[in-house]
């Protein structure tokens, strides 16, 4: 669930030096891909679903110094934002269908006995005709390149005011606080927006604590995976959200109502079921309140900058490897040795004793 080996603030760097680095390298990528996204349908739908994640960690990077940055955050976000909305239609569709085939995959034993055809068939339509207008949106391409530059520039000039751990406990806070109230507001009042609002905020916890991940692996690396999981889940419910408004709105498009119905009960299970686990993994991931986070987190970054990489630890035979290549010995070959040392053992000597008596003789 990696981000990308350059999405992270390394131990050497400052602050400063890290926030710029990781905003060129995303808006360069994506300014790239958008000048040179071939002809191809599906590759250049394949870089605009690149070119929109870039997009959204940029924004997550930019939030996560928010604070500091005073109004240039405003300029970047608005930016970043404005270009993944420039591409957004040429990659809907396609995700759509994708989204319904993964439901089907998910509840093949509850098909009914017609099938779902027409459902598929319409949005197989719909998705061919996003591919067809692609190359129709060269203009929204053309645009969303020129706000990357711009927001590339932003980071190429950016300042803090604040240096190190001040610099990002305030955005990380503030994220993680929002998502918290974003979970309780979606379960007083269940809605789509609601349950799409705790995932945009999931899903920039998981790009800060991706950014701080090397401060104690051990610890971030799980962490990162359980929002990225989060975040996928109130994803996955958005999708099924706004495939279930686009069958009511047009039953006519996809086979009629008992069709329709059909499909629609498949969605509500396993959209309710996806509800059900996001409650549980995010009331564990924000079981403490934004201060305690912060402050637990910035406890990891100063053991990090001031005792440096977290080590490995555990026994003798997982962390060091063995210095020598007895292991790769057959037992007749190290019985031979054992052999060779006048030892006294029994036939049924076994591999681990042996390894130990030709170690112990300081046999290499």
């Amino acid at each position: 669930m990696c981000l990308g080996m350059g999405y992270i603030i390394e131990r050497d760097e400052s602050v400063r030096h890290a926030v710029r680095r990781i905003g060129l390298e995303e808006a360069d990528d994506a300014v790239g891909r958008l000048e040179d996204p071939g002809s191809d349908p599906d590759a250049i739908a394949e870089a605009v679903h690149e070119v929109r994640k870039d997009c959204k960690k940029l924004r997550g990077l930019a939030r996560l110094v928010r604070p500091a940055i005073g109004d240039r955050y405003a300029q970047i976000n608005a930016a970043a934002r404005d270009a993944a909305a420039e591409l957004s239609s040429i990659r809907d569709a396609q995700a759509l269908l994708g989204t319904f085939d993964e439901l089907l995959a998910a509840t093949a034993d509850q098909v009914p006995a017609g099938g779902l055809v027409d459902v598929r068939a319409a949005l197989q339509e719909r998705a061919d005709r996003a591919g067809e207008a692609v190359d129709a949106g060269a203009a929204h391409m053309e645009r969303a390149r020129a706000l990357l530059k711009a927001v590339r520039a932003r980071f190429d000039a950016i300042d803090l005011s604040d240096g190190g751990w001040d610099a990002l406990a305030g955005g990380l806070s503030k994220t993680y606080r929002r998502g918290r109230k974003a979970m309780r507001k979606a379960a007083a009042a269940p809605s789509p927006a609601a349950f799409h609002e705790w995932r945009k905020r999931a899903k920039y916890t998981w790009y800060h604590v991706t950014l701080l991940e090397d401060t104690a692996p051990t610890i971030t690396t799980p962490m990162a995976d359980s929002f990225h999981d989060l975040a996928d889940a109130l994803g996955d419910d958005h999708d099924l959200a706004v495939l279930r408004g686009q069958l009511r709105d047009a039953p006519e498009e996809f086979g009629g109502e008992e069709e329709v119905e059909a499909a629609v009960r498949l969605v509500d299970g396993v959209a309710a079921d996806l509800q059900r686990r996001a409650f549980s993994l995010g009331s564990r991931l924000y079981a403490e309140s934004a201060s305690a986070f912060a402050e637990r987190m910035g406890a990891y970054w100063d053991a990090w900058r001031e005792d440096g990489d977290e080590l490995h630890a555990g026994e003798i035979a997982e962390i060091y490897p063995h210095a020598d290549d007895l292991d790769e010995l057959s037992d007749q070959q190290l019985r031979e040795r054992v052999r060779q040392l006048d030892f006294v053992g029994g036939p049924d000597m076994g591999r681990e004793m042996m390894l130990a008596i030709v170690r112990a003789s300081g046999g290499r």
